[in-house]
């Protein structure tokens, strides 16, 4: 009867047992491609029409938000502006606008 002998890593060497064939990884995507049927499109895809529509239905609902929002901050102003001539004493504008001495 024989026995088994066992091999060690000195006498296996540093070669290894598999090999892939030259370039087979360069390939090996445009073989894929082929077998599934994909061909390149454009980079630059253009936006469809429904992202036009979703743009203006956007900007039309918004635009009233944007306008109420801007008319309070400059209503604020003219409101405090109001407020400081309401504290004034009518006698003492009257007496700003006539007295010759202020220009």
């Amino acid at each position: 009867m024989k026995t088994k002998k066992h091999i060690t890593l000195n006498e296996v060497g540093k070669e290894l047992p598999f090999k892939t064939p030259d370039n087979y990884f360069v390939q090996f995507a445009q073989q894929i491609d082929e077998q599934i049927g994909y061909t390149q499109k454009s980079k630059h895809k253009f936006i469809r029409p429904w992202m036009y529509i979703a743009a203006i239905s956007i900007g039309i609902i918004m635009s009233p938000i944007f306008y109420s929002t801007y008319q309070n901050k400059h209503r604020g102003t003219v409101s405090y502006e109001s407020y400081v001539l309401t504290q004034v004493d009518e006698t003492v504008m009257m007496d700003y606008f006539t007295d010759e001495t202020i220009k």
